[in-house]
């Protein structure tokens, strides 16, 4: 059998990709198999197993390639220059939107957040996604002392508490409305409560 072509073994490693994601929304991810993804996927478990080591590995890729194609990898986040209060909800609002635009980001969502037992299994995932919640946590809390110390920011407001709650108030939203988005508008609601809580940390 002739060997696949670079183009062809990356054409196999997205379908099985695509048919991870569209499994692990439909059935959870504890309860699909390999076997499950590459029926999906028209491909051999061995194909699989070319591509990645298990299916952790396989989950791994798949939260890299929604992170990459939406720019919301940690560096890209921690790349992005804040300089002022409307910079931070900008970027807040530049995520809630391709949440709301990018059904293949919404649905990566909705299984992280509704689909997966997050087992021993999947520690490697807990572990990523609490690193990159303290390290939104940290950078948030750097730039709102920065802005306090440039007068953007009230002085008795507590730097650190405010960072817990600005992440805190966007996951909070995005999870309540992938409960039910037909609630409301996630871009429209997320501009007035993000961009009314910073305003409550400018100084009267």
């Amino acid at each position: 059998m002739a060997r696949k072509t670079k183009v062809e073994a990356e054409q196999t490693r997205q379908d099985i990709l695509d048919a991870a994601l569209e499994l692990f929304n439909s059935k959870g991810y504890s309860r699909t198999t390999l076997g499950d993804i590459a029926r999906r996927a028209g491909v051999t478990r061995g194909a699989i197993y070319w591509h990645f080591k298990d299916k952790v590995e396989l989950f791994l890729a798949l939260k890299e390639e929604m992170e990459r194609s939406t720019q919301t990898r940690l560096e890209d986040i921690l790349a992005n220059e804040v300089r002022s209060l409307n910079d931070l909800l900008e970027n807040a609002l530049r995520f809630l939107r391709v949440l709301e635009n990018n059904d293949r980001f919404r649905i990566y969502f909705e299984i992280i957040f509704y689909r997966t037992e997050f087992t021993e299994e999947l520690q490697p995932v807990m572990i990523q996604q609490r690193e990159k919640l303290q390290k939104l946590v940290f950078k948030d809390h750097r730039v709102f002392t920065a802005l306090q110390q440039g007068g953007e920011v009230r002085g008795d407001v507590d730097c650190l508490q405010a960072a817990i709650g600005f992440v805190a108030l966007v996951i909070g939203l995005f999870d309540l409305w992938l409960l039910d988005r037909d609630f409301f508008c996630l871009t429209e609601r997320g501009a007035a409560l993000i961009g009314g809580y910073l305003d409550n940390l400018k100084p009267t």
